[in-house]
């Protein structure tokens, strides 16, 4: 009778992908048709990117950190697009890697 109320249940991943999303689609201010796989897909890449990168050093960057050097990659996407972005990414991991982590990554996005 009342069926119209429930909503169907997600996995947990499609929770969390949801709010991903969520949280990084008002920094597209350019794109704003950009899908949401491709919001996922920038953020995954970058967060993959740094982590590995920290690994190698032997570090690791807290969650918050990666969640912000992602929200700066996405608005990297949003006005030079996937080429200068993948460009770009390279470019600071490799500043990472040489002279450390940048100061404004650790400040909120």
């Amino acid at each position: 009778m009342f069926g119209f109320f429930r909503k169907k249940k997600g996995t947990l991943l499609d929770e969390l992908n949801d709010a991903t999303v969520k949280m990084y689609r008002p920094l597209l201010v350019n794109n704003k048709k950009v899908s949401d796989e491709k919001i996922l897909e920038i953020v995954q890449t970058t967060m993959r990117a740094f982590a590995q990168a920290a690994e190698s050093k032997g570090e690791k960057i807290s969650e918050d950190v990666l969640m912000n050097i992602s929200a700066k990659f996405i608005r990297v996407y949003d006005m030079s697009g996937q080429e200068f972005f993948i460009e770009h990414l390279k470019y600071e991991i490799n500043k990472y890697l040489t002279e450390g982590l940048r100061a404004d990554y650790q400040q909120n996005a």
